[in-house]
């Protein structure tokens, strides 16, 4: 077999021996703008400047052996990390609305009802190592050998907040299409990037916000959100697999005079 041949047959085994296994990535729903509404009697609404510094870390490490008896079995064994981070500083005052029947609304002030979108520029970075071996059929490759696994690279990060059930929530805030700059770490020779939540998708991270903090007379909080990951089972090609992510962001607020 020609030696050029090589590295593409273990990509093109390797990407079907792992296609079956990438778990669906679930979009963010694309809400409509809604409209303000008239301010109702015995509405009471709190304004609060926001910063925030965020983090979302996955991690996926696999082995398998495909027809190990086989002289041309493939066996691959590997690791990837991605490592996302965002911040945002100024320029977001978030406006707390609460109607007479207690439901409490949130957005941006000055934005639409609901809408508490923000911009968060930050950087991104993949790191990866392992093989793939075709036995006498087509030699090994490196999964490292990728340029882009460990650069680091900056990226503008869509969020929002959302406010539920007494809980602050932070989520990906569009459906624009973004790519991923750090993609060919682990998709160049055979598609090994099986994150759950790769970048932009984030993986909501809540904390504890009550009416009673939120409408009271502090004039700080510090709230510290992190997320509710739960590893997706995997087919059982694997001799073995993991998968993990933390996700925790600082948010601070401070309370801001009443007009």
């Amino acid at each position: 077999m020609p030696s050029l041949a090589k590295p593409a047959l273990i990509a093109a085994a390797l990407t079907l021996a792992l296609a079956s296994a990438a778990s669906a990535q679930t979009q963010p729903p694309n809400f409509p703008n809604l409209p303000d509404i008239p301010q109702p009697p015995g509405l009471k609404t709190v304004r609060f400047k926001m910063t925030i510094h965020g983090s979302q870390y996955s991690y996926f490490a696999f082995s398998f052996t495909l027809e190990p008896s086989n002289p041309c079995r493939l066996h691959a064994e590997g690791q990837i990390s991605e490592d996302w981070e965002f911040a945002r500083g100024q320029g977001v005052i978030l406006e707390f609305s609460k109607l007479p029947n207690g439901f409490v609304t949130l957005k941006r002030h000055g934005r639409n009802l609901g809408d508490a979108a923000f911009a968060a520029p930050g950087g991104l970075k993949r790191e990866a190592n392992g093989f793939a071996d075709a036995g006498e059929c087509g030699g090994a490759q490196n999964f490292a050998d990728e340029p882009t696994c460990g650069e680091e690279f900056e990226v503008n990060s869509d969020l929002r907040l959302q406010y539920l059930k007494g809980k602050l929530i932070l989520e990906r805030g569009g459906t624009r299409r973004v790519e991923n700059p750090a993609a060919k770490c682990g998709e160049t020779g055979g598609a090994i990037d099986l994150f759950t939540w790769p970048y932009p998708l984030l993986a909501k991270q809540k904390a504890d916000f009550t009416k009673k903090q939120i409408f009271g007379k502090k004039r700080g909080f510090h709230l510290a959100l992190k997320d509710r990951f739960i590893a997706p089972l995997r087919e059982p090609v694997y001799e073995s697999v993991s998968e993990t992510l933390k996700g925790e962001s600082d948010l601070t607020l401070k309370r801001l005079k009443s007009d």
